[in-house]
């Protein structure tokens, strides 16, 4: 353990020190007889305290977490004799609180994030329950035990080695429609081909031509024909869905801001593909631009959003003038879904480029009007009447492009803005060219 001043020491010295050299440069022996004692004692303490002989180690009883779930950090404490009141510290980061602690099945007080208790002799099991509020990719190392000597001059510092990390994910929304790929792969999905092959979705019934599988045939209709029957289907069939995060700019307003309904919104979209066996990629458009090839699995679905909730705004005073998307980024045929405020060009140079390459893209706007306050004077309305027509000349070019642009409101649920965007793809599709 690390020994450390404590205030109560440098006081103490301070006081003795300023009564013994007053009373001596005064003359007056009873400043020496009050101040003497005092560094006698410091003196003392400083030769017969010694630190506890206290180890610690810890783990936390999961590694993912949802928002709003409570995790377990379960620490290990052994000492030789026991210790007196000492204080387990948690260190947890913001976007997280420590709602309750027990000491071998014994509750025991919670201040803040620091635990008192009374340190038996042997092994003790300290166990802290944990909340996480908001998603994101957590530290655990600040965990510290304090402890004070008898004398109070002197406390001791015990840091836990281990660096225990933790990923927050966010809840899932329940999408009930998702967006239709215009270009599918073939593959296991749930999908379903329109030309016939094999497959498991029922098409028709036709006479046996030789040259097809026998696996094919319809036994039930060939025995009641007088000639064999086989059944065709339509084959199964997938897609490579990429999300594109904009990482450059975004909208706030308190607690609520744009980067985090976007990181809310794929989490839930990579679900909801996942379970329809689309292959799912991420694109986050930045400083620096990080991609991750779009994949199937449980072990690829985990890769995406560990990535994702590393997603955050990076700041930079230069640019390095990247106005197109890399190519390795984003497969052939791929439907690229774009989320993102709008804000910044650099974005919309991007999102245009990659329909310009023929990419299947729809655009989910965040909109950030609702973090702006209401307009209270004459310039300001203008101003704010001048930017909302420099946004819809933005909407109207992506639409001349062939580019749904469905907002998304800060009020309403993600699925609505998924169901309107899917309205959008399809009247487009109908559209007259």
């Amino acid at each position: 353990m690390n020994t450390q001043r404590t205030a109560r020491q440098r006081l103490f010295v301070t006081v003795g020190v300023l009564a013994v050299a007053l009373g001596l440069g005064i003359g007056r022996s009873e400043l020496v007889v009050i101040g003497a004692p005092i560094l006698v004692a410091v003196a003392l303490g400083a030769v017969t305290d010694r630190p506890p002989a206290v180890r610690m180690t810890g783990s936390l009883n999961r590694r993912r977490a949802l928002e709003g779930e409570v995790v377990e950090l379960q620490l290990t404490l052994g000492a030789a004799e026991r210790v007196g009141r000492i204080e387990v510290t948690a260190g947890v980061p913001a976007g997280m609180e420590v709602v309750a602690a027990e000491l071998e099945d014994v509750p025991v007080t919670v201040d803040g994030v620091a635990v008192a208790i009374v340190l038996p002799a042997g092994e003790s099991r300290l166990s802290v329950s944990i909340r996480c509020l908001q998603w994101g990719t957590y530290r655990l190392d600040g965990i510290e035990l304090r402890a004070r000597s008898l004398t109070g001059i002197h406390s001791y510092v015990l840091r836990l080695e281990e660096s225990l990390q933790l990923k927050v994910f966010p809840p899932v929304a329940t999408l009930r429609r998702l967006l239709e790929p215009i270009e599918t792969r073939l593959g296991f999905g749930d999908l379903v081909s329109r030309t016939r092959g094999a497959g498991f979705e029922y098409a028709d019934l036709r006479p046996y031509v030789p040259g097809d599988d026998p696996r094919s045939i319809n036994w039930r209709v060939t025995g009641r024909a007088t000639e064999p029957w086989i059944t065709e289907r339509h084959p199964e069939r997938n897609a490579d869905i990429v999300f594109m995060l904009d990482t450059f700019a975004e909208a706030r307003r308190g607690v609520d801001q744009t980067l985090d309904m976007a990181v809310r919104a794929v989490a839930s979209l990579v679900e909801a593909h996942g379970r329809r066996l689309d292959r799912v990629g991420l694109l986050a458009y930045g400083e620096p631009v990080r991609w991750l090839q779009p994949g199937m699995g449980d072990r690829h679905r985990y890769r995406v959003l560990d990535m994702l909730m590393e997603s955050q705004l990076v700041w930079q005073q230069y640019w390095r003038g990247l106005g197109v998307v890399p190519d390795r980024s984003l497969p052939t045929n791929s439907l690229v879904i774009g989320l993102s405020p709008l804000l910044d060009d650099r974005m919309v140079r991007a999102l245009a480029d990659v329909r310009g390459r023929g990419y299947d893209l729809a655009v989910i706007e965040l909109e950030p009007g609702d973090y702006l306050p209401a307009p209270r004077s004459n310039p300001a309305r203008l101003a704010r009447r001048i930017w909302s027509l420099e946004r819809n000349h933005i909407r109207d070019k992506f639409e001349r492009q062939g580019v749904v642009v469905a907002p998304w409101r800060l009020e309403d649920p993600f699925p609505m803005a998924v169901l309107q965007a899917d309205i959008f793809r399809r009247r487009l599709a109908r559209a007259p060219v």
